[in-house]
């Protein structure tokens, strides 16, 4: 059996984490922030074709390159529910209070999530988990070995609750009563910053000193 890989960009806004998340020559391009040339570069390198679009959450800096990807690529996109009219809303998804030259705005997702269900895409299944918090529609993928967790959880952190519709009781819940009763050698892929592991970040379990 082919083993599932994981690449990682770098955008260009807010040094956010766009993956490819690939098997063979088949991909799935999660959270694809600015910078689609380095996006592509990346594709390009890896000889892999792109066949959807998932996003954790839709925050501004999550979502900067997709309209580009998809029309390039020719690919659906993949959006919880909570945050559909983010994707055409610079003022949900924060790109307008954040001050940035030009409101980022994207078309409407082909496709919406439905929470606790498997979905197969690019030969790849993964399950989805509703991880809000950060955001009220923020979702985790968990494909087994690893999970992309967004702005839930970070290497040594976890997400801002301080912004519009941010929630500190649900984040709390999605890391108490989600992520951390995952496998403890399961790998985590965060929004920002390196990977980590669930083990290492329940171990410090520092949301729970916020108090």
């Amino acid at each position: 059996m082919s083993e599932i890989k994981v690449e990682r960009i770098i955008t260009d806004m807010a040094d956010e984490n766009c993956y490819i998340v690939y098997k063979n020559d088949r991909g799935i391009l999660v959270d694809p922030g600015a910078g689609f040339k380095r996006i592509q570069r990346t594709i390009n390198r890896l000889v892999v074709n792109i066949e959807a679009i998932i996003l954790t959450h839709a925050h501004f800096d999550h979502i900067a390159g997709v309209d580009e990807c998809r029309k390039y690529y020719n690919v659906p996109v993949y959006v919880s529910p909570k945050e559909r009219d983010w994707l055409t809303s610079g003022m949900l998804n924060l790109s307008i209070p954040f001050g940035l030259r030009e409101e980022i705005v994207t078309d409407l997702a082909e496709f919406e999530f439905e929470n606790y269900k498997e979905y197969t895409l690019a030969d790849m299944t993964f399950k989805v988990l509703p991880t809000p918090g950060h955001s009220p529609g923020g979702l985790s993928f968990d494909f087994g070995e690893f999970i992309i967790v967004g702005d839930a959880l970070f290497n040594g952190g976890y997400g801002r609750y301080d912004l519009p519709g941010s929630d500190f009781k649900a984040l709390k819940n999605s890391l108490h009563n989600v992520l951390f009763k995952l496998d403890d050698n399961k790998i985590v892929y965060p929004g920002h910053g390196h990977q980590t592991t669930i083990k290492k970040e329940r171990d410090l379990d520092l949301i729970s000193r916020e108090f």
